[in-house]
Formats: C-alpha cells, structure tokens, sequence
C-alpha cells in the first residue's frame, strides 16, 4: 500500500474528560478478563487499539480481526464491531480516540452507540478521501518503543496540561506514522559513494530505538565493507563525537523521557533503554547529565 497519505495526515485525539478512569479514558489502557470487551457498538470517531498481552478477536461488520500480543488494529467509525478476549486469562488492551486530521470540537458528539440502538449518522467523524477506506491491522513493528511512545501518549493527555495534551499530537503522529508507514526500503550500492557517516547513524538510531541490547558497536559497524576505525573516524569528522558516545547520548536522552514521562522505576527505565546493569546506567546517567536518575526525576520541568 502506497504511504504517501500519511504526509497528509494531521491527527488529533479525543479531549479527556476529568475524572474518567485510566480504563475508560478516551486515550486509555485496562485489563480486560475472558469474554466481552465491548458488546455490538458503532463508534463516531476512530479507535487505535493496541494488544500488548493476551488473545483478542475483533469483528467489523461481520469479519474477524486476530488481535495477538504486539498487535494492533484501528477501528473505523460507522461500522457494527465487537471485541472479545478469547483467551483464558486477563489480556492487556492500549487505546487511543483520534481524528486523522481536526474537523471541529467534539463538544456533543457521541462516543459510542451500542445495539440495538441505531447510529446517528449524521454525527460520524469519517477519515478524509484521502485515507485508504480500509481497516488498519496487523503486527506492531517494533512493539517495546510502540508502546513506550503510547505510555508517553497517556501520561501527557490524562496527566498533562492543556499545552501537553496539545503536545501529544505530535506523539501520536509518530505513533501512526511507525505502524503504518511502509516504505522502508533497503539501501542499494549505486554508482555514487554512500554517505557512510550517514549511514552509521542510522544504523545505530535503529540499533538504539529497538530498545535491545548493543552487544558490540564494533561487531555491528564491521559487518560492512569498511574498517571500524575508518567508519569511526568518519562518524567524529562528521558529527564530533565518536559512535559510542553517540549511543550513549541517544539512550540517556530517552531515558530522560520515561523519567519525566512516566512513573516507572530506575532499574526498569535503564532495562528498556538497552543497559543490562542499572548501576552501570545511573553512573553513565550522572555523568552525562550531572545528576542521578532520581534527582533528574525531582526536577522542575
């Protein structure tokens, strides 16, 4: 499927509401038990629903949807659907209301009709012509920073300030745009010399962003063409720092997001950043920001 709509795209999530509880918040998550989630429903705007635990099945006017873990799927407005946890224990659901782009307030606009009830069609919020008229579904592609993106979501509009909640669209964005954009294409050598440095970057970008564990800069960089030191004095010459440093620097600066963020603990932050060793995190952390993770945390933003 072509990606170029998403250039297009401008998306807005549904305002909270004070009081609404984490699991029924318009940008929510919950724990759902086996059985229904939801009974036979049309919704007005669109729904971004993603599985991090547990087995799902969603039906969107008659057709089922396998929701496993690391999954999502976006339902449309307008449509009969249901969603069931098929499963035998408690299963995980992250979720999100949204617009592809702003079409006015939503002051009086309904959320959800539930059978046999009939819509009010006249109050759907439709995707413009230009998003494909199809049902968004499938594996997340990278699911541990999909997920932290979300959490940063959630924290920002049921927790932030009028300008965190108009903040988060930007999140949200980059949350759309890493599920659906296709266009990842490999690079192939052609007759002009490849922006090595360049390429190193990325490389250690993505390396960084799935969240795992860097066994070995030098093994990693070696696999190409080039020596280790050749690709390392290219990346300083270009950017002033060396590769690892680099590394470093993009761990600490998403750390310092989940901190700020999110009320998880220190050792679960260095572990999703990639350091197997909390205390090795928090040294790294004090040195390159001259504060320890928890003073960091206790810092006025």
């Amino acid at each position: 499927m072509a990606t170029d709509w998403l250039l297009r795209i401008s998306p807005c999530q549904r305002p909270v509401l004070a009081g609404m509880p984490e699991d029924c918040a318009f940008t929510g998550r919950g724990n759902q038990p086996p059985g229904w989630v939801e009974p036979f429903r049309v919704i007005y705007d669109h729904q971004l629903v993603l599985v991090r635990h547990g087995i799902f099945r969603t039906r969107i006017e008659g057709q089922d949807y396998a929701c496993p873990p690391d999954s999502y799927i976006i339902i449309p407005p307008g449509h009969w659907e249901a969603t069931w946890n098929i499963g035998t224990g408690k299963g995980r659901r992250l979720w999100c209301h949204f617009d592809w782009v702003y079409t006015g307030p939503w002051q009086g606009t309904p959320v959800m009709t539930f059978h046999p009830a009939k819509p009010r069609r006249t109050e759907l919020r439709d995707a413009p012509e230009f998003v494909p008229p199809t049902v968004f579904h499938g594996a997340i592609p990278k699911p541990q920073p999909t997920f932290d993106l979300f959490d940063r979501l959630f924290q920002k509009q049921n927790f932030g300030d009028s300008h965190d909640q108009l903040a988060g669209r930007s999140l949200l964005l980059e949350l759309l745009i890493q599920l659906l954009d296709e266009q990842v294409k490999a690079v192939r050598p052609g007759k002009h010399v490849p922006h090595l440095a360049s390429l190193v970057r990325t490389q250690l970008k993505n390396a960084v962003e799935s969240g795992e564990p860097i066994p070995s800069i030098r093994q990693m960089l070696e696999k190409s063409r080039y020596s280790y030191a050749h690709l390392c004095r290219l990346f300083h010459a270009e950017y002033g720092i060396p590769p690892l440093k680099y590394v470093h620097m993009l761990r600490i600066d998403r750390a310092k997001l989940l901190l700020n963020d999110t009320t998880l603990g220190v050792s679960e932050i260095a572990y999703r950043v990639g350091f197997n060793d909390p205390v090795y995190f928090s040294e790294l952390f004090r040195k390159m920001t001259g504060a320890s993770p928890s003073e960091y945390r206790k810092m006025p933003a």
